[in-house]
């Protein structure tokens, strides 16, 4: 019905002449032209939303499976991470239970002043006064850092005495690291029945008594009639701090040499010591051998650490003894 109106109403104006016709088609194509445009805004308006309506729907689809997948890895990255956890928590407390089977006691000593007999040097300097600088450098031979040892003072008696050292920690040019909070460290190399003790509880001295931490063990002994061939015992160590476990093991230590060592404090006989080293920090598991060449009556003249395969780490050497 409206169309027959429509087309009715069309014929009469075209029928009115020119001018009517005119109008009419001006109106007409006006109209024309603007339910053109509004079916083209309408019909882009459509496109438009249903365009938006398929990108939000597949940006949801797209952020929920990216949700899922995330959540998915983050589950198995935490499943990886705990597993990390118990597997390096078992590894510290094998490394803990080996290093409380070879932990030993330290022998005591008495606390009077006293000067040691040539008879009774052992492989560490026994002149209190004693100043030895040591230089750490990395495979290369760059100086990396510098340590001075100062031997404050000897007590005890015949056969039972402590050698009392004060370690300053240097740069690698001989300066503090710090020199408002220079890092020094005391400590003490304990001599019984001819026999030289490395106090490892000693070695931590500037952490031991604060809260929380636990130092216990030697390093090594070392025993004043070394001969190549010789075998050293086993040693351990454990340092405690708050949550931190930490291990050392040293094994296969044995005197394989005698021979001369240069170095740039001079010329000395060594007795070359090779041991495995094995250090468990927080269950992150650490191995190398090292090669050391201690003098009668001066200590360490070198120290050779390598790494698991074999490859050159860091060398220590005496620089300065007087």
């Amino acid at each position: 019905m409206k169309l027959l109106k429509f087309v009715f109403i069309t014929v009469a104006l075209l029928l009115t002449g020119s001018m009517a016709q005119a109008q009419f088609n001006n109106r007409l194509n006006n109209a024309v032209r603007n339910a053109a445009e509004n079916a083209a805004i309408r019909q882009a308006e459509r496109r438009t939303e249903e365009a938006v309506d398929k990108a939000i729907d597949n940006a949801f689809e797209k952020t929920e499976e990216q949700r899922a997948r995330g959540e998915a890895e983050l589950e198995k990255a935490l499943d990886r991470a705990v597993e990390g956890l118990e597997e390096a928590q078992r590894a510290q407390e094998e490394a803990d239970a080996q290093a409380d089977k070879l932990i030993g006691e330290i022998p005591e000593v008495g606390n009077a002043p006293y000067t040691p007999s040539e008879s009774e040097y052992a492989f560490f300097s026994m002149k209190k006064g004693n100043v030895q600088v040591y230089a750490t450098k990395d495979a290369k031979g760059k100086i990396t850092g510098q340590t001075r040892n100062t031997i404050k003072e000897i007590t005890g008696a015949p056969n039972a005495f402590a050698i009392h050292y004060q370690s300053e920690v240097l740069d690698a040019k001989g300066n503090p690291t710090d020199k408002k909070n220079p890092l020094v460290l005391n400590y003490r190399i304990v001599v019984k029945d001819g026999v030289m003790y490395l106090d490892m509880k000693g070695m931590f001295g500037a952490m031991d008594g604060l809260e929380g931490v636990q130092v216990s063990g030697t390093t090594m002994k070392i025993p004043n009639n070394l001969a190549a061939g010789q075998r050293l015992d086993d040693a351990a160590a454990r340092v405690r701090i708050g949550f931190i476990n930490c291990s050392a093991v040293t094994t296969e230590g044995q005197c394989v040499a005698t021979e001369d060592v240069t170095v740039e404090a001079g010329a000395f006989r060594g007795y070359k010591i090779s041991q495995k080293t094995n250090a468990t920090v927080m269950g992150i598991r650490t191995e190398g051998t090292t090669l050391t060449w201690y003098a009668k009556g001066v200590g360490t003249i070198k120290t050779e650490s390598y790494d698991k395969n074999g490859k050159l780490v860091s060398v220590q050497e005496l620089i300065s003894n007087s």
